[in-house]
């Protein structure tokens, strides 16, 4: 599942998952190599949509843009667009790349629908057209997962799937590309992992999701850093 209310549409794709859960043993987060590109924001100000003197941008036009306030950068969605995830990506940095945020939760968040939080890796964007890996956490733990963006609206493919207990205010989600390998990470701990080529090249940013329910400042980000070398 991609969403906590979204059944995989296939078996291959269900047997797919299950098979990088049979081979997934949980490691730490590795040490990387020195850092040749680097960003890294605390969301101080109020921007929509984020964009940090131009560091951040979004040029899907079928997805929403992300904001920030109160040191806070979250989604901007009503919850009723269908995959209009939020997202904002950066750019000049290599393929090789890693991205980590501390995660920011609303205690008293409606728990009746989906709300995520997602670090995308090589990510590139054109009007109409988002390709990425997408590497989300629910808020509740249920899932984390890996997930490629194809590029059309609403073209995505699954990747792998994993599982951690309920999301707490700074726990700290990380996500890391080198080569064909994808790893995910909660507070330094390997959550899962999956291997796939289909995006070479690309810059890495975040996202959020959720469903019409509560408030896109339930679940967000308190600060960001991303590194490629």
């Amino acid at each position: 599942m991609k969403r906590r209310d979204l059944l995989l549409g296939t078996a291959g794709a269900a047997g797919a998952l299950a098979a990088t859960a049979a081979w997934l043993r949980p490691a730490a987060a590795p040490v990387l190599p020195p850092a040749k590109h680097t960003y890294r924001s605390d969301f101080a100000g109020t921007e929509a949509p984020l964009s940090e003197d131009g560091a951040w941008s979004n040029a899907g036009l079928d997805w929403t843009t992300v904001s920030k306030a109160n040191g806070m950068a979250c989604g901007t969605q009503t919850g009723s667009g269908g995959y209009n995830d939020s997202y904002a990506r950066l750019s000049g940095f290599g393929p090789n790349q890693a991205a980590s945020a501390v995660i920011a939760l609303n205690p008293g968040i409606d728990h009746s629908c989906s709300h995520e939080v997602e670090l995308l890796l090589r990510c590139t964007d054109a009007p109409h057209r988002v390709m990425a890996y997408e590497c989300n956490l629910s808020y509740d733990g249920t899932y984390c997962e890996i997930v490629a963006w194809n590029g059309k609206f609403g073209d995505f493919a699954y990747l792998a799937r994993g599982k951690v207990r309920r999301v707490r205010t700074g726990d700290v989600l990380k996500a890391i590309v080198q080569g064909s390998l994808i790893s995910v990470y909660l507070n330094d701990t390997e959550v899962t992992r999956a291997e796939d080529q289909r995006h070479p090249t690309g810059d890495p940013g975040i996202g959020f999701f959720r469903r019409a329910c509560g408030a896109n400042s339930d679940y967000g980000f308190s600060s960001y850093t991303a590194m490629s070398w």
